[in-house]
């Protein structure tokens, strides 16, 4: 089977997507991503083929909305229009690479539409892989959906709501535990870490919080404040600080330790609780290794995140303009010394480790696929 993989130009909305593509591959799959050709070296290095579309851009160099472009996720009347122009692009740049590719299966993350919509048009089949909450109905008409509508109407595509929501439902692959949000229509569930065991033989974890801002924090502002507050944390740190781990390691606190890119489960063995921002790849982190978090939400889905992480009792949210307040210290030392946290991430790892593994979700796409083409 030919398949095609369409993401967005990061690497938090790519990556929850690369289990299942690489379970794919090892069921003897072709495997394509297609994007951003400025995205090619990153996908490249994760180990898949790759074929460019559109315009060279990164999500990096912009702020990002979950298929816009926006400030932060209270600032709901953001301007969508470099958005929108990449997605009408890219759909109709599509098209000639699908013609080549001659994919059987379309497989995409929830805030890709460009090459989704030319995959449409093409009459191939999609699945999307969800990164966090379902982005359907109120949430895709709040994050900017509706004006995808114009586009579809212009490729012959049908152009009402109900179309575009029925879209993001198809095949639908949960990577969250149902506790955080319960699609009742997957079509399979998705383990997208696996965590990492310690020997049995290790000394105790002493407490440690891992920090980590994402791919995509790139905020001098925003890095100056953690840092600030960081110096007041009760306990000691490990910062993962991706490319910029020397220029942040200059100003850390001596309880701070501060890493480059490096694996990101192994660390949360190491250590007994989490602060980031609520990006879904960090939470999926957290919460397969059982660790309470404080969230800082500054993005895109991140405040749904950060709410929801109130909800199930695993962590505290924390707003950006409570810091220097001490508020980050102070939910720093009642998730780590309340027991109550602890045992609800507990409950949440075991949740985690009940979702299929990539292998069985790839068998379950497949057989799935195969029999509605019947």
């Amino acid at each position: 089977m030919r398949i095609v993989c369409a993401s967005q130009p990061a690497p938090g909305h790519f990556l929850p997507t690369a289990p299942l593509l690489r379970a794919l591959l090892a069921a003897g799959h072709e495997v394509t991503v297609v994007s951003s050709p400025a995205f090619g070296p990153f996908v490249r290095r994760a180990g898949f083929r790759f074929r460019p579309v559109g315009e060279p851009w990164l999500a990096a160099d912009v702020t990002p909305r979950p298929f816009a472009v926006g400030e932060s996720p209270t600032v709901r009347d953001g301007d969508y229009t470099f958005a929108l122009d990449t997605t009408r692009a890219n759909a109709w740049a599509a098209g000639d690479v699908l013609a080549d590719l001659r994919p059987d299966l379309l497989v995409r993350e929830p805030a890709e539409f460009g090459v989704t919509f030319a995959a449409e048009r093409a009459g191939v089949p999609t699945s999307t892989v969800g990164v966090g909450f379902l982005r359907t109905g109120d949430r895709l008409l709040a994050d900017g959906g509706a004006r995808l509508l114009p586009i579809r109407a212009a490729l012959g595509l049908p152009d009402r709501v109900a179309d575009l929501d029925a879209l993001s439902r198809r095949r639908y692959v949960q990577t969250a535990p149902e506790v955080f949000e319960p699609v009742p229509d997957a079509l399979t569930t998705l383990r997208l870490v696996d965590r990492v065991r310690r020997p049995a033989d290790a000394p105790a974890v002493r407490p440690r919080a891992l920090v980590t801002m994402g791919t995509l924090l790139t905020s001098e502002n925003l890095l100056a404040r953690i840092m600030d507050d960081l110096a007041r944390l009760p306990v000691p740190c490990v910062l993962a600080a991706g490319d910029r781990h020397e220029e942040v390691a200059a100003t850390a606190p001596d309880h701070v330790e501060v890493v480059g890119f490096t694996d990101l489960a192994a660390l949360a063995a190491e250590c007994t609780m989490m602060i980031c921002h609520g990006g879904f790849g960090s939470l999926t982190t957290a919460f397969t290794h059982a660790l309470p978090i404080v969230v800082l939400p500054y993005n895109v889905d991140q405040d749904f995140n950060a709410d929801r992480v109130e909800r199930i009792g695993c962590g505290r949210r924390v707003d950006w303009h409570r810091l220097g307040e001490g508020d980050l210290a102070d939910a720093v030392a009642a998730v780590h010394d309340d027991p109550a946290y602890r045992v609800a991430a507990r409950r949440l790892a075991d949740d985690v480790a009940a979702l299929a593994p990539p292998a069985q979700a790839a068998a379950t796409l497949v057989t799935e696929l195969a029999a509605d083409l019947a």
